[in-house]
């Protein structure tokens, strides 16, 4: 489905206004007295080949979509915090969680989705509460300190490190977490770095900016 904006649907909704609303409010984040983070819920870790001749996605196939977007959502943050190196910046995968969400999917999909959490939920998905209290983390530990100004938050516990950012260093400001809070996997990191070297996060950051430019245009 295409926006009135002339964008995908699933792309303005999962990139485009995530990253807007980020950049209006960094400004706010970078005054914070103490502790200075943004954590924005997505597909951290399940990063994926990114098609650089069709960023909004608009012809990328369905199947490949969600590594296309979250690729482009961690890219996004890395562009952004090179402006607010004094900002963190946590991108997380929650895990399957049950919400009331579930329960509101219509159709074929819908009963598919309520039969599956119905028969395999309590293995599969990560009760809201963990969710919840594990988000509190992401939002509060110093394990996930910005690239500059030292750590912030929460101090850590006996045995605990700082993470690994999105660049593969420790401390780095930008995080790709799963729903047990640990870094994204090598080969998640080895991808980010390949499209890194070719210069795709300026790249992605030009089509971003340019499209805002363009939407605003529009009123």
């Amino acid at each position: 489905i295409e926006t009135t904006e002339h964008l995908h649907l699933l792309a303005a909704l999962i990139y485009y206004s995530r990253l807007r609303f980020i950049t209006n409010l960094l400004p706010i984040i970078q005054h914070a007295p103490s502790l200075r983070r943004i954590v924005t819920v997505g597909g951290a870790g399940k990063e994926g080949p990114l098609d650089a001749n069709d960023f909004p996605a608009l012809r990328v196939p369905l199947l490949q979509i969600r590594g296309h977007l979250t690729t482009l959502i961690t890219l996004g943050l890395e562009a952004v915090a090179r402006t607010a190196p004094e900002v963190s910046f946590v991108h997380d995968y929650p895990g399957t969680v049950n919400t009331p969400l579930m329960s509101h999917a219509k159709g074929v999909h819908g009963v598919l989705v309520r039969a599956f959490i119905g028969i395999l939920g309590r293995w599969v998905c990560v009760p809201i509460e963990e969710s919840g209290e594990r988000h509190l983390y992401l939002a509060t530990s110093a394990r996930f300190p910005p690239a500059i100004g030292g750590s912030a938050g929460v101090r850590l516990g006996d045995g605990v490190s700082v993470a690994v950012g999105t660049t593969g260093e420790t401390g780095s400001g930008v995080y790709p977490v799963g729903w047990d809070c640990e870094s994204a996997s090598p080969a998640v990191l080895e991808l980010l770095a390949g499209l890194r070297e070719k210069g795709m996060v300026d790249e992605i950051w030009r089509h971003t900016e340019g499209e805002y430019k363009r939407i605003t245009a529009m009123d």
